[in-house]
């Protein structure tokens, strides 16, 4: 991932300016001393070098003679060759002008102490200097090329004013340690940069890896540092005095180097602070990268008889003030820990190959009693091919246990992504994506907890389930495609307060590390993770099987949208089926309704043409009929009283005559009677004449029907009257008797023989009902249903038209009430009629109208 650092502005010109004159005064110094050292090659020299003070230096190589001397170093040479010698260039002179490998005498003091020593010259070869003053030249320009690239990227920063500092003063001592054994040009600015090295140290241990509560005093080191650069100065050419001075200082950075040591680990283990725990990581990685293999080089030139050079070591000393560089410039923890890992990767591999090395060594010279096959230079390519043969499973194996004993990985992340990748590509359902995902992570990494945020259609970012949003400044953060974390540094974010809001978005939503979900370049959901349960932070691994795991989380929630996409296609194009489906069903509902109606139609205007027709019957025969009765009623009254008065003063063979015509009289008398009676009873089932719309009493309609169909019913079906108390009901008279004569009529037909007619009335509120129940053979269940339809009848034919119960059922309905059946074969039949009181009339009218 690329580092960016967004707050970290541009360099001044003040800053760049001085910087490049930093530059260019080393590179004038590193020319200088490198053509001065290059004078070397050639010519014989002690066996050692010495300080222009004639001081023996704390330096050699492994071949050089005076390397097996006993504490020979910081020694003042006082006399070569029993002569006494003023200068270091007199020793060199008297040296030179003896041919190699001659064992030359001196007289030497240390520490009040003197002795005589006997060391053979030899010359000063090119691998002298590549090991020697290549050495300082590399580690020198290393030094001086870290600071300077911090500084210029982070210029305000006060860890990189101090890496600067650090830098250039290690840089310069190393510079000009290349002339300090001859000419000796640069020797007081050398004293200098040593003098400065403690306080340098001391700084950035107090800022590094971050800033100590005692940062503040940062710079009081520099105040011992003036003090011994000032005796420096003054007894430099002083050699008892020199070496006190060395000794203090040397003690001085000793003292600096452990507290730094002792920060470092008191940070990794009790520090808070994520980001510093890598840095320590990192540093602790070149620390051991920069003296490990020194040391194994020792380890190797002890083992063959000193024949390796152990200066060979300091070439990877680099690597140390490489990676404090890369700690202080470094802010993201994933690349941080998988730079540490890959570290610990090599330098575990290394380690084994060289102990392999050594060991195959050592066994085949104690086996054989001689080196002679291990200073074949065979045996090296011999080596090498057991160790290719070998180092793909010995590489995995190590990888497997440094993330097993180093990093705590418990977890195969390519198995861990190869279980769960198979069932997410068959997960269609947003739920089971993510319930997928949270499990993967909670098996793998088990943490306080895992979320999923997945974007919605209105493009708000939610938890599925729980419908919980994302903080816009955690979305904005992570649509960049970095991993975020609660512990990452400003420097990573355009400025504080944008760093503020997203580590309070992390917060309330008890995430540790955010990762984002993107396909096709968009955000389209956020997979965000808790503390780990071991208490560690998270490592480039773990980053990295989330990361992977996103990416397949991100496919497949892109899969289940479309699936869900096409499956709303195929719902609504099922729904547009059934809207057709129920549009046709609705035309031919109404289609059935208006043919229902225009039956319906049909049955009241034929019922109406009945009536009327009825009516016009009635009206003829009760007109023809009531004419003669009313001859006849007007003349029984008179005729039967002349005869009674005939009777009276006949003679008495006459008179029982006359009493018989007498009698006939009233026989007729009654008959004329009966005759108007039923001319009354028609005339007022008909209603001729009266008004549409009146108050009726519905029991006068019942009595009027009864006396009209007693030739059905008497002496064979006894009628049950049950009357309620019923008030006066509005309707047409004329219709509800018409409705009662249907009813009533057919209870008479549905009883075979003898039977029973059960007649019930009352009021319940505005409604009245008027229930008549027979006990004939009922109604079969199959064409209950049907009985109201215009034309049906279970009567034999020529018995029934069909259209009795259709129009009471029409008769009843425009009065606003309704009529019920319930029947059941061999249990008799109940026609229920249930009308409104004060509304009928209203209803009617508005029927009619």
């Amino acid at each position: 991932m690329a580092e960016s650092f967004p707050t970290t502005p541009r360099a001044r010109a003040a800053t760049r300016v001085t910087a490049l004159l930093i530059g260019l005064a080393a590179i004038a110094v590193a020319t200088r001393t490198t053509i001065t050292s290059r004078e070397w090659i050639g010519r014989p020299f002690p066996g050692f070098v010495l300080i222009d003070n004639r001081v023996i230096a704390s330096i050699g190589l492994a071949h050089w003679s005076g390397t097996a001397v006993p504490e020979l170093y910081q020694s003042e040479v006082v006399a070569v060759e029993g002569q006494v010698v003023q200068s270091t260039a007199d020793i060199y002179a008297r040296v030179r002008s003896a041919p190699p490998g001659v064992l030359l005498h001196y007289h030497l003091l240390r520490g009040g102490h003197e002795r005589d020593v006997e060391i053979a010259t030899q010359p000063f070869m090119l691998r002298d200097w590549l090991l020697l003053f290549g050495t300082f030249l590399l580690n020198g320009g290393t030094y001086l090329a870290a600071g300077l690239v911090v500084w210029l990227l982070r210029p305000r920063a006060p860890l990189g004013q101090a890496l600067l500092v650090l830098g250039t003063s290690w840089a310069f001592f190393l510079l000009t340690a290349m002339d300090l054994y001859g000419p000796a040009t640069f020797f007081r600015m050398h004293v200098i940069c040593e003098a400065l090295m403690p306080p340098a140290v001391l700084q950035f241990a107090l800022l590094f890896p971050q800033p100590h509560r005692f940062a503040g005093w940062r710079f009081a080191g520099y105040l011992p540092a003036l003090a011994i650069g000032a005796l420096y100065e003054r007894f430099l050419y002083l050699p008892w005095a020199y070496s006190a001075i060395l000794y203090a200082n040397m003690t001085y950075l000793g003292l600096v180097g452990v507290f730094f040591g002792v920060r470092l680990v008191w940070e990794y283990w009790q520090g808070g602070s994520p980001l510093a725990r890598q840095r320590v990581r990192m540093v602790t990685l070149g620390t051991l990268c920069g003296f490990a293999i020194p040391g194994a080089i020792v380890l190797m030139s002890v083992f063959t008889g000193g024949g390796f050079a152990m200066n060979a070591g300091a070439f990877t000393q680099v690597l140390f003030c490489l990676s404090l560089a890369y700690a202080v410039m470094k802010h993201d923890l994933f690349e941080i820990d998988a730079m540490v890992k890959r570290g610990a990767y090599y330098l575990v591999l290394s380690g084994a190959v060289a102990a392999a090395y050594i060991g195959a060594v050592v066994l085949l010279n104690v086996m054989l009693n001689g080196n002679t096959l291990t200073a074949s230079p065979a045996f090296p390519v011999l080596f090498t091919f057991a160790v290719l043969l070998v180092f793909d499973p010995l590489r995995t194996r190590l990888q497997a246990f440094v993330d097993r004993v180093f990093f705590r990985t418990a977890y195969d992340g390519a198995r861990e992504l190869a279980a769960v990748g198979g069932q997410l590509a068959s997960a269609l359902q947003r739920e089971r994506i993510v319930a997928l995902v949270r499990a993967a992570v909670e098996h793998a990494i088990p943490n306080t907890v895992t979320c999923l945020f997945v974007r919605e259609p209105d493009g708000r970012l939610a938890e599925t389930g729980d419908g919980r949003g994302v903080p816009p400044a955690l979305g904005r953060a992570l649509d960049e495609g970095r991993v975020i974390t609660v512990y990452d540094p400003a420097e990573l974010y355009p400025d504080a307060a944008t760093h503020e809001a997203v580590r309070a978005a992390l917060t309330t939503l008890g995430a540790q590390v955010a990762l984002p979900l993107r396909l096709r370049g968009e955000l389209v959901g956020i997979l965000t993770a808790g503390a780990k349960r071991t208490g560690l932070f998270y490592t480039a691994g773990d980053a990295e099987f989330l990361r992977a795991l996103a990416q397949q989380a991100a496919i497949a929630l892109e899969n289940a949208r479309t699936y869900e996409a096409l499956a709303l296609l195929n719902a609504r194009l099922e729904d547009r089926v059934r809207e057709r489906t129920a549009q046709l069903e609705e035309a031919n509902r109404e289609l059935g309704q208006a043919y229902g109606e225009l039956k319906s139609a049909e049955t009241r205007l034929v019922h109406s043409e009945k009536m009327a027709s009825l009516g016009r019957l009635v009206a003829g025969v009760a007109h023809e009929i009531n004419n003669p009765v009313s001859f006849i009623s007007t003349s029984v009254a008179p005729l039967t009283r002349r005869l009674q008065q005939a009777a009276a003063g006949a003679p008495a063979h006459t008179r029982g005559a006359l009493r018989e015509a007498e009698e006939l009289a009233g026989i007729m008398a009654r008959g004329a009677a009966r005759t108007a009676a039923i001319v009354k009873d028609l005339r007022s089932f008909s209603r001729l004449g009266e008004a549409t719309r009146k108050a009726v009493d519905l029991h006068e309609g019942l009595e009027v029907t009864l006396r009209l169909l007693e030739p059905r019913w008497r002496e064979r079906v006894a009628v049950h009257r049950d009357y309620g108390s019923l008030p006066l009901v509005e309707c047409d008279p004329g219709q509800l008797n018409q409705v009662f004569m249907n009813l009533l009529a057919n209870a008479c037909d549905a009883i075979a023989g003898t039977g029973h007619i059960w007649i019930t009335t009352r009021a319940d509120g505005d409604t009245v009902s008027v229930a008549i129940r027979d006990d004939g053979a009922g109604i079969p269940p199959d064409v209950l249903g049907r009985v109201f339809d215009p034309f049906f009848t279970t009567k034999d034919v020529g018995r029934g038209t069909g259209l009795g119960l259709a129009v009471s059922h029409a008769v009843v309905a425009a009065h606003g009430g309704r009529i019920q059946v319930e029947s059941a074969p061999s249990a008799g039949s109940t026609f229920r009629v249930m009308l409104p009181i004060a509304a009928a009339g209203t209803r009617l009218v508005q029927a009619s109208g």
